[in-house]
């Protein structure tokens, strides 16, 4: 996949946010680090797909601290947001947990309320979650916040059959997702198989985590322009057993080592083992079409460390293998258990 990454005026954003406010100080409005992603989408004359994700985020809404955190409740005493503001009408919002044991965790906001300052969370705080513990919140990307409300990212449109899809993994198959130009289902971003057809797709969330795989139609490649914030700290996602496609969100490469998947222990990262035994990374290689598949070998004939499948001498090292900046990867977990992965920042400082 070829992806050009612009990186606007960072170090002047970074030192903005620095002289904005003290370490400790809160505020409702930051400054993060900005630029803007071209996506090259390959078209059919190459593989026509394209696996995607978004390594830009939008930007800050409000920075806080909360003195609570409960089940599913974080409460800031010095809030000022009103009501409904980060759910509802105002669209998708999701806290992200900035300092402590869960740093990098993310949940999806479903109440904002004045009064008692708080906000009402969609899934439970991780059991190591105490306040006082930092936040942001950020809206969430979109169907038209990153491909316009009326395709103004330039995918081809049509039908459910003729315009480019974007297919997104829902934990046991793949949603399709077009830009209907007319016809019964009317215009706008469409999901194939909903139910009415004519039911606007054009804010269903993009989570960060996301890994997208865009289908072209087209011989030629497109190209998508998306501009936000470049994202900063760790990223803690939740990795099942089985299939899980996920996103490099970084606005550099990250190489197999540098990831944080293998950590060593089967709770906290990948299960190591042989080329059958392993959990396996698989990340898709636009000169084959095909996927190269990587497994961490616990020894044997192969050594120890990152190895990939069919390669020659099947000892060779691969912990340089980088994994894209805007890239979405499958990770194939079979060991029983889930684990957080907690990626680093790539790159390290910005």
């Amino acid at each position: 996949m070829n992806i050009t990454l612009e990186l606007k005026k960072i170090a002047l954003a970074a030192s903005i946010a620095l002289l904005a406010a003290p370490a400790f100080a809160q505020t409702t409005a930051t400054t993060d680090p900005v630029g803007f992603i071209t996506l090259n989408l390959a078209g059919t004359s190459s593989s026509g797909l394209t696996f995607s994700a978004l390594p830009l985020t939008r930007s800050t809404s409000y920075q806080g601290s909360a003195e609570t955190a409960a089940t599913n409740t974080l409460v800031d005493n010095e809030a000022t947001w009103t009501d409904n503001q980060f759910n509802g009408a105002a669209g998708a919002f999701y806290v992200e947990i900035t300092s402590g044991p869960g740093v990098g965790q993310m949940y999806d906001i479903v109440s904002t309320t004045a009064a008692t300052k708080t906000l009402g969370l969609a899934q439970n705080l991780g059991a190591a979650i105490t306040a006082p513990v930092s936040f942001k919140v950020r809206q969430h990307w979109t169907f038209a916040a990153v491909f316009g409300a009326a395709n103004e990212g330039g995918l081809t449109g049509g039908t459910s059959t003729t315009a480019d899809q974007v297919l997104v993994y829902n934990g046991v198959g793949y949603d399709t997702y077009y830009y209907s130009t007319g016809g019964l289902v009317g215009i706008g971003w469409r999901r194939v198989g909903s139910s009415p057809a004519n039911t606007s797709q054009a804010n269903t969330v993009l989570y960060p985590e996301d890994g997208v795989i865009v289908k072209r139609n087209g011989a030629t490649a497109a190209n998508v322009v998306v501009m936000g914030s470049v994202k900063t700290g760790s990223s803690s996602f939740a990795i099942v057993s089985g299939i899980n496609i996920v996103s490099n969100i970084y606005a550099a490469g990250q190489t197999l080592a540098s990831s944080s998947l293998y950590t060593g222990s089967a709770t906290t990262g990948l299960a190591a083992g042989s080329s059958s035994t392993a959990d396996q990374v698989l990340v898709w290689n636009q000169a084959t079409s095909g996927y190269d598949t990587y497994y961490y070998s616990s020894g044997g004939l192969v050594g120890t460390g990152w190895r990939k499948i069919g390669s020659s001498p099947a000892n060779a090292d691969q912990s340089a293998v980088v994994i894209p900046s805007a890239s979405s990867l499958i990770i194939n977990r079979k060991n029983a258990s889930a684990f957080n992965w907690v990626s680093p920042q790539h790159p390290a400082a910005l």
